[in-house]
């Protein structure tokens, strides 16, 4: 029906030029940005995907960084210990020198006098020997091992601290408390010489076999003595040289036995580790914890050795051949955490790369097909805006039949 009032022609022509004109605008924004979502309309789905994608990517990027860091950290750790090592190795050669028949004590001094000037140098290495001011061989920075070993009584528990028992708490851990306010752990049972049914030398031999699920058992190692009325004595050795006892009884009703009875109350042995943990990982609990082992004089047990006397010498050398094995250990460890953490570097990239992939697929704009919607919208704009204008004549052509 031919009206003037209402163009309807114009109407459809300019709806469908604003539908070719947003098409042709979207095409544009996509291929000027690069990306196939500039809007949530666009993918909801897939703006939600590759937006955590992207999260995880970044996270990634930070934890390669993370990973990096720890790495310089342990190298640098690695070059104080292969120092301190290099020092030991002179410091038992000066030792088993001390220790021949064919020097006297004059000369001996003159050896000791390089040894102890050796021993002080390992602290002065295990002190300076820093990452971003942080100490890290000596024990007092945040990536030290814990080592909260106390000091202990040498003494058999008396048959009155059985009798004074007053509670039993944290069975795992084997711990009593007396009337007189000590603290009493690895708990030997009615037997008296087995701790929780396990054998002293089953528990000593898990202990030296490093077996860390036993209570107590990091950083120390076991011996069992025997006294002469055939009471078992478990004797733990700390890394720092401190002798932590354990001790038995066969006296007494219930509880017969106790092993390392503190002198101060606390804890003897914290064979956990602490350190740093690293996030290397898109996730909070995605760590490597990096723990460094102090490696001071003291703690190497080395601190009261001289080489001044033959018999000086020959306890030295007992003690510098532990000492040589826990430097040995420390490098391990470290080695061995510097290795986990280039290898999940390397994860990292691989990780990264493959989610990189995954997003671009998802967010990523094929400027192809961009381009091609793009000019078959340009197209469509073209000739919507010349029906619009043929639309716009069509009023002036029926006025025509009025001037008859």
């Amino acid at each position: 029906m031919a009206v003037i009032a209402t163009n309807t022609a114009a109407n459809s022509a300019l709806r469908y030029l604003n539908l070719n004109s947003e098409a042709q605008s979207s095409s544009l924004s996509k291929l000027a940005s690069g990306s196939r979502i500039t809007k949530a309309s666009d993918d909801a789905a897939g703006l939600a995907i590759g937006t955590r994608i992207q999260s995880d990517v970044t996270v990634l990027s930070q934890a390669a960084t993370n990973a990096s860091q720890a790495t310089a950290i342990l190298q640098t750790a690695d070059g104080g210990l292969a120092r301190i090592s290099d020092i030991l190795q002179r410091m038992k050669s000066l030792a088993t020198q001390s220790d021949s028949g064919s020097v006297t004590n004059d000369e001996r001094i003159y050896i000791d006098a390089e040894y102890q000037e050796l021993l002080d140098e390992v602290d002065g290495i295990a002190t300076s020997t820093r990452y971003n001011g942080v100490s890290l061989l000596d024990g007092t920075g945040q990536y030290a091992s814990a080592s909260t070993n106390a000091t202990v009584s040498s003494n058999w528990m008396t048959d009155s601290q059985y009798a004074d028992i007053t509670t039993i708490a944290d069975a795992d851990a084997f711990t009593i408390t007396t009337s007189d306010g000590n603290t009493v752990n690895y708990i030997i049972s009615e037997d008296y010489d087995t701790v929780a049914g396990v054998s002293l030398e089953d528990v000593a031999a898990s202990i030296n076999a490093g077996n860390t699920a036993t209570p107590e058992a990091a950083n120390v190692t076991a011996s069992i003595e025997t006294d002469n009325d055939g009471r078992k004595r478990l004797v733990l050795t700390g890394v720092d040289g401190t002798t932590v006892t354990g001790m038995g009884d066969t006296t007494g009703t219930a509880l017969q036995g106790l092993g390392m009875l503190a002198a101060d109350g606390t804890t003897i042995v914290g064979g956990s580790k602490s350190g740093v943990d690293f996030m290397v990982g898109t996730s909070s609990t995605d760590t490597i914890n990096l723990s460094i082992d102090n490696v001071g004089a003291t703690a190497l047990g080395l601190s009261t050795t001289a080489v001044g006397t033959q018999p000086n010498a020959q306890t030295a050398l007992t003690a510098l051949d532990a000492a040589i094995d826990a430097v040995i250990q420390a490098r391990a460890e470290v080695g061995a955490t510097m290795s986990r953490f280039e290898f999940r570097s390397e994860t990292i990239d691989t990780t990264s790369e493959n989610l990189q992939s995954a997003q671009s697929a998802i967010m990523d704009a094929d400027v192809a097909a961009e381009k091609s919607t793009l000019s078959s919208a340009d197209v469509k704009t073209q000739a919507a805006i010349a029906a619009l204008s043929q639309a716009n004549q069509m009023p002036q052509n029926l006025l025509s039949l009025l001037k008859s």
